[in-house]
């Protein structure tokens, strides 16, 4: 699969209709509502929940109408969490556009992020099924259960490989299995096919957040920040756990050299000559050890195990594509 602006085509109609779906959904009554709302939408992501909850439904058997709400509300959900993490992070760009906080107000990204929070909430408990609300309120409690983990990690710096598969399997793979699971639901799919695309959707959510701390240890990719980012925020992802198991008798050193590193400082004027040197240091030390070689391993474990979630379906253009999404999250450069 080219990759995915092909599904995007590949989708016609049911892509339109679920945009189309999504544009009508966090419409206001209220005009400076609606400019921060079409700004977003103008400026929309890669979309790749809404399609991979689209392919999902197809795949098991056909579209409904909750397939597209399944697909509007996994999409309102990602998009109000980034507006809320923007404002937390202080981010001026996303995407290399300003983000909402700096061309509105830290206030306005807040707050419409709450709004379409709320959209979402609306969509679910009037348009769909019970089990699918289920699903995407114990989605969104992962999700922030997941970044507080972190938190409570970047200040112990303590955290192990079993710590970090805990962390981004609430943090980012539940959304992803909260669109295939509802999408799945939607479809009137069988039990076991529900407990397939669950399984499938997890190890792609994994392979996806692995490949995003990859690229915080990779300046030559387009990924729009400076190598060791997470690092000002004390945070220990897998290629920096792959580099210490590399070498166990640097790993006592490089935790305390990240101890240096406060991780409440948000703008890079702030940061001291030696903490800036501490990232420097362990950025260097990540590439020395293999720790971005062994962290790529570890993330085309997750697809190969992504892919041998889907053994059960019949060849199809659907398959193919789904099969694609995790052959794409492993290569994919920004």
């Amino acid at each position: 699969m080219s990759g995915l602006e092909e599904a995007k085509r590949y989708l016609g109609d049911d892509m339109v209709r679920y945009r189309e779906a999504l544009s009508a959904e966090v419409h206001s009554g209220d005009s400076f509502v609606n400019s921060i709302s079409n700004y977003i939408l103008a400026h929309k992501g890669k979309e790749f929940r809404p399609v991979l909850s689209l392919f999902t439904g197809r795949a098991c058997g056909g579209l409904t109408d909750s397939s597209y709400f399944v697909a509007v509300v996994a999409e309102m959900l990602h998009s109000a969490t980034l507006m809320h993490d923007d404002v937390a992070d202080e981010a001026t760009l996303r995407r290399n556009h300003p983000t909402v906080g700096a061309l509105f107000s830290s206030t306005a990204a807040v707050l419409v992020g709450d709004f379409w929070l709320s959209r979402a909430l609306h969509i679910l408990t009037t348009k769909c099924a019970p089990k699918i609300i289920s699903v995407f309120t114990e989605a969104v409690q992962k999700m922030a259960e997941g970044e507080l983990i972190q938190m409570g990690k970047a200040k112990s710096l303590d955290m192990n490989e079993s710590d970090y598969f805990a962390v981004i399997e609430r943090k980012t793979s539940a959304l992803f299995v909260a669109c295939a699971k509802s999408a799945a639901y939607a479809a009137n799919a069988s039990n076991m096919m529900v407990d397939a695309f669950e399984k499938y959707a997890l190890h792609l959510g994994n392979a996806f957040q692995i490949r995003d701390d990859i690229f915080d240890y990779s300046e030559d990719l387009d990924t729009g920040k400076m190598a060791g980012a997470d690092l000002k925020e004390r945070k220990i992802t897998i290629p920096l756990l792959c580099a210490m198991e590399q070498n166990p008798l640097r790993e006592k050193y490089i935790r305390e050299r990240i101890a240096l590193i406060d991780e409440k400082k948000k703008n890079p004027e702030d940061y001291s000559a030696q903490e800036l040197s501490v990232i420097k240091e362990v950025v260097a030390f990540v590439k020395e050890n293999r720790g971005i070689e062994n962290a790529q391993k570890k993330l085309e474990e997750q697809g190969t195990l992504a892919i041998k979630a889907l053994d059960f379906l019949p060849d199809s253009k659907e398959k193919e594509f789904l099969t694609g999404f995790a052959e794409y999250v492993g290569k994919r450069v920004n």
